[in-house]
């Protein structure tokens, strides 16, 4: 059921009974009655929402539970608002629920709207969705948030917020659209963060390579895919990784064809992936020709998620650049 439509029906107050209503969690399904004798329908809220998701990164799951305190079956819905700060990108937010019939997720629609003050996306578990309560029990849903910042392989530019509200509400279907009980929550947005450690500070040109670590940390409560696990550099410069085997293997350049742009490689193959929690090192190995011209040079380690058809745009996290003084080659390693 689409926001307008569910603001229509707030305007006009038609009474909808909600029969067949989904039930969810293993409640006991009632169908919902089309008015109440007694007054209105009651019900608390209880929401576990987690503190921070990783920006870019893969839904978060948490619960929330409603329960009713009435004296008769109910069905209720859930409606959810997030606000974030200006430059939140359309498709940057998504909230899920999981089915109980056959444990797989689905998505809630959200609506996006930039206003003034912030942005925000709104959306409603109801109608056929609805959560059926008996009178004085509980259901506990499902849920899961993420701040994806795209859809996949898109290429969307950062956006970004440092945090956001959820705000959840449980609604009356009994055509009165009442707010019963609410709750806000603040969640972080959290990133992951990738560095170099030990990078010498010479190489000589044309001569023996120098070697160091990538290291990508996943600190976040998030699980990442469509990764791009980059290491920039100039045109002179080969890359190697040391695989598992302790054989080393050169990684391709690849240019995003704008000029004066540095060349990069994936250190993990363009789509990689890294689990919540997670760290990764790679040991990297970089010689520098013997045209390669004296003087300061740079490493730049990134990482990009979802980048798209176009090289090296997507949602992007740099680590701290590191500056290799390259010796002329006469110079003795």
């Amino acid at each position: 059921m689409s926001i307008a439509r569910i603001r229509r029906a707030r305007r006009t107050a038609m009474a909808a009974a909600v029969a067949g209503a989904a039930v969810l969690c293993g409640a006991v399904g009632v169908s919902a009655p089309a008015a109440f004798a007694d007054g209105a329908p009651q019900a608390t809220l209880s929401v576990e929402a987690p503190a921070a998701i990783g920006f870019a990164g893969r839904p978060v799951e948490f619960n929330e539970t409603i329960t009713n305190t009435g004296n008769q079956a109910t069905t209720y819905g859930l409606s959810f608002d997030t606000a974030s700060d200006l430059g939140t990108p359309r498709n940057a937010i998504t909230i899920d629920y999981k089915n109980p019939a056959d444990g797989t997720w689905k998505s809630i629609p959200l609506e996006y709207h930039a206003g003034q003050d912030n942005v925000t996306y709104s959306g409603l578990l109801a109608g056929p969705d609805g959560v059926t309560v008996p009178a004085g029990g509980e259901v506990t849903l499902d849920l899961r948030i993420g701040a994806p910042m795209g859809l996949p392989h898109d290429g969307a530019s950062n956006g970004g917020f440092k945090s956001l509200k959820l705000h959840s509400s449980v609604v009356a279907l009994d055509g009165s659209w009442v707010g019963l009980a609410q709750d806000t929550s603040t969640i972080q947005a959290e990133s992951l963060t990738t560095s170099l450690s030990e990078v010498p500070a010479t190489a000589v040109a044309g001569g023996d390579p120098i070697e160091f670590d990538a290291v990508l940390d996943n600190s976040t409560p998030s699980d990442y895919v469509n990764l791009s696990n980059l290491l920039y550099t100039d045109p002179h410069a080969t890359v190697q990784v040391q695989d598992a085997d302790g054989s080393w293997r050169v990684l391709d350049k690849v240019s995003d064809q704008i000029p004066d742009d540095p060349f990069g490689v994936y250190l993990q193959g363009r789509d990689s992936g890294i689990h919540a929690g997670d760290t990764t090192v790679i040991r990297v190995r970089v010689s520098y020709d013997a045209t390669t011209p004296a003087g300061a040079t740079q490493l730049s380690p990134c990482v990009i998620v979802n980048e798209g058809d176009m090289r090296f745009r997507g949602t992007t996290t740099c680590g701290a650049q590191h500056t290799v003084q390259i010796l002329p080659a006469t110079t003795t390693s």
